[in-house]
Formats: structure tokens, C-alpha cells, sequence
């Protein structure tokens, strides 16, 4: 090769070098200088994800369709539309949203879990669990080392797919290795005992029942294995307060009632062990209603009448959380009524969040200030929480619209003897 063959060559190498260097720089700058969101965009989708936070559906939906005339770059938008749809049941629509939104950005955090959480509502197992291996597959490649609780919950649900498809062995290997990354992990614990449960290995099942109560005290469905453990292990005295805090908090379960009864026949209080049992064939009437109720909001899902139909059962069986997301749903469907605002208030009252139920019953009545019911509903609240002066005016209002109404009425002179006592 003559010299001038030699610098032609060097040439070409440092031309060559040169684009690549631009590439690099190019490419470097572009993903530096990517555009975030605008403070516009940003404060639509922050309260279209606290809409939903909220439950207040029908408005993360028209806030999602806010934010997207602003961006349409955001993942996150259809992600909380895909929630909404889900809960609403309306699941070909949550699978689109879903989809669209893995379009954007196939690696927002949960998306494939929510995904795979929309079939698995559908009974959909293998699709599910093909969903939640991705979702661990993202987390697994994330720049970030995942949370080892992270990747224990989404272990835990790819166990629960192998279970509904009756691949006992790989269920039990999902579970074990989610409380390998994360011993705590109630759910994991749970289902494990469960699974142990049908197997026939009580005792091996016990403590598993065991540490999920202990890792959440408050679900109720775990105090009720484990109460069902001890009676069937013979052990029926440990299981009366454990069977005995979930008839009471949860009065539709049968189960419950059924294993308080025999429990209390073994350890010889016939006359409470009669009442358990003979109510269980009351609560075998309201779950074939609510069976009913069920198969009712989903052939009509867009109906808010089977959902506030399906939310009566539930609050009678004392299925809060359920009668909640019914009411929820309902009211995205008729978000003008505000009889379903008051069942939701008076529905957080119940479960003893009042700062919600004050919460909901300020905003409906900033929507219509001549709503007295919520006015009175309102004033009761503000009585039971001590505030006899916020109740007062929540009364007086009342009468200010209705000066013949009764209640209203009532109320205040018995605010008046209490101060007077005093």
C-alpha cells in the first residue's frame, strides 16, 4: 500500500470515527434533553391519580382524558384508565388501556402486574401469569435494585396462577421463594397455609396461617384460618376468640359461624353454639342473593343499578370493602346522583373513617348546598365525633331549607339538654 493509499485509508478511519462520535453525542444529548412532562400535564395526571386514590372514578377518567389533551406521551394515563375499567369490570376496555399504555413505556412500574391482574379477574390464568413474569422480568433488568418486597409480592402471584391452574408443586416453589425475599410477606404466607390446608397438612399449615395474621393483624380472613386450623387440630378453645372476632366484624361468613358453633359445642356452651349455627343457613340465603347480585354486574356491568344492588348484600354480609367498590363503581356510572355520595359517606362512617366520611359529604354538599339529608347525615357525624358546634350548623341548615323537618329538629334539642346537663 503506497503512502497516499495509507492517508486515503486514514481518511475513511477518521471520517468514520468522527460520525460515530456525532451518533454518540446526538444520542446523548437527545435522551438529557428529553422533554418532561409540563407542570400542566403534571398537575392533570396528579389528580387523576388521586381521584382514583380516592375512588372516585368517573373522575380519573375524565381527568385521564384532561391530561391527554395536554401529552399523550404519558403511560401513566391510560394505566390508571386501565384500573378504572378493571374495577368497573369493564375488562376488554382496561386490557386496551393496558396495552396502549406498555406501547409508551413496556417498563412503567406494575403495568404488566396490573395487566396480568385484569386477567386474572377473568379467570385467565395462563395469560395472567404470563403478564406477572414480565412484570418480574421488568423489575429483575430495572437500573435500580428492586425492593426485595417488590419482587416477593409479584413471586407470590405468579404462585397464585400456578395454584388456579392446578400446578400444586410450582405454587408451592413460587411461595417459598417469595418468603425467601421477603419472610413477612402476609399473602404469601397465607396462601401457602392454604394450599397446605387442602392437602390435608394442618399442622404444617398452622404457622403459616399464623405468621400471615401476624403480619396483618387487621385482614379478618386470615384471623378465620387460623381459627379453623385450631378447631380441626382439636384444639377447639384456642379457636373460639380467633372464630369469634370474625363472626362478629364479618357476619356473612359462613364458615366462621359454622366452626364457632361446633367449637362451642365441644367446650359446652350450647346455648351461644345454637345461635352460630342456626344463623348459618341465613347467611347460605344472602349468598345465594349476592350470588345472584354478582352474576348481575357482570352481564351488566353498566348497569349502577346491580352494582348498588350488589353493594346492599355486601354491607349486610359485612363485606365493607366490597359494598365500597360496588358503591364506587355505581356512582362512576351515575356520577349525578348524590344518594350514592351519602351511601359512600355514611359507608366510611360506618367503617370508622370519619375524616373520609366528612371528606365525601363536604364535597356533595359543595355540589348541591340543598341537599339536606347530607346536611343532617353530616351533622350527625360531627356529634358522634364530639364537634357539637360544626353539628349544630349542619342542623340549622337543615331548617333553614326545611323548617318543619323533625329530625333536624330533634337533634338540636337534644344538643341543647346535653349542654344544659352540663
Amino acid at each position: 500500500m503506497n503512502r497516499e493509499d495509507k492517508h486515503r485509508k486514514h481518511d475513511l478511519y477518521m471520517k468514520c470515527w468522527f460520525l460515530l462520535c456525532c451518533f454518540v453525542l446526538i444520542a446523548g444529548c437527545t435522551d438529557e434533553s428529553e422533554t418532561p412532562l409540563g407542570p400542566e400535564a403534571s398537575f392533570r395526571i396528579d389528580a387523576m391519580r388521586a381521584a382514583f386514590d380516592q375512588g372516585d372514578l368517573q373522575r380519573a377518567l375524565d381527568l385521564a382524558d384532561s391530561a391527554a389533551i395536554v401529552t399523550s406521551e404519558a403511560a401513566e394515563i391510560d394505566y390508571v384508565r386501565g384500573q378504572v375499567y378493571s374495577t368497573l369490570r369493564q375488562y376488554e376496555k382496561a386490557d386496551a388501556a393496558f396495552a396502549r399504555a406498555l406501547g409508551l413505556d413496556s417498563t412503567y412500574p406494575g403495568l404488566w402486574y396490573r395487566r396480568g391482574h385484569n386477567a386474572f379477574l377473568q379467570r385467565k390464568y395462563r395469560e395472567a401469569h404470563s403478564y406477572y413474569v414480565m412484570d418480574r422480568e421488568v423489575l429483575a433488568g430495572a437500573s435500580e435494585k428492586p425492593a426485595d418486597d417488590d419482587l416477593a409480592t409479584i413471586t407470590a402471584q405468579i404462585g397464585r396462577t400456578y395454584a388456579m391452574l392446578g400446578s400444586v408443586d410450582s405454587a408451592r416453589v413460587a411461595y417459598e421463594e417469595a418468603l425467601g425475599a421477603d419472610s413477612t410477606l402476609a399473602v404469601a404466607h397465607s396462601w401457602l397455609s392454604e394450599l397446605l390446608e387442602n392437602e390435608g397438612h394442618d399442622e404444617e399449615a398452622l404457622p403459616h396461617a399464623m405468621q400471615a395474621l401476624r403480619a396483618n393483624p387487621l385482614e379478618i380472613e386470615y384471623g378465620y384460618r387460623v381459627g379453623a386450623l385450631l378447631f380441626r387440630l382439636g384444639r377447639a378453645g384456642e379457636a373460639i376468640p380467633y372464630l369469634t372476632t370474625v363472626a362478629q366484624r364479618w357476619p356473612g361468613h359462613e364458615g366462621a359461624a359454622f366452626n364457632l358453633g361446633r367449637a362451642l359445642q365441644v367446650e359446652g356452651h350450647m346455648e351461644e353454639a345454637r345461635f352460630y349455627l342456626e344463623r348459618v343457613e341465613q347467611i347460605r340465603t344472602w349468598q345465594n342473593e349476592a350470588m345472584m347480585a354478582e352474576r348481575g354486574v357482570e352481564t351488566y356491568p353498566d348497569d349502577p343499578a346491580r352494582w348498588i344492588d350488589l353493594a346492599g348484600y355486601m354491607m349486610k354480609m359485612g363485606y365493607f370493602d366490597r359494598a365500597e367498590s360496588a358503591l364506587q363503581a355505581a356512582h362512576a356510572l351515575k356520577p349525578g346522583d348524590l344518594s350514592l355520595l351519602s351511601d359512600l359517606a355514611n359507608l366510611a362512617f360506618a367503617r370508622g373513617d370519619s375524616a373520609t366520611a366528612v371528606r365525601r359529604y363536604t364535597e356533595l354538599l359543595a355540589e348541591d348546598t340543598t341537599f339536606t339529608d347530607g346536611w343532617l347525615n353530616l351533622g350527625v357525624m360531627h356529634a358522634m365525633m364530639g364537634d357539637q358546634a360544626a353539628a349544630r350548623e349542619a342542623w340549622n341548615n337543615v331548617l333553614r331549607q326545611n323548617p318543619d323537618d323533625a329530625d333536624a329538629r330533634a337533634y338540636l334539642e337534644q344538643l341543647d339538654h346535653q349542654q344544659k346537663d352540663r
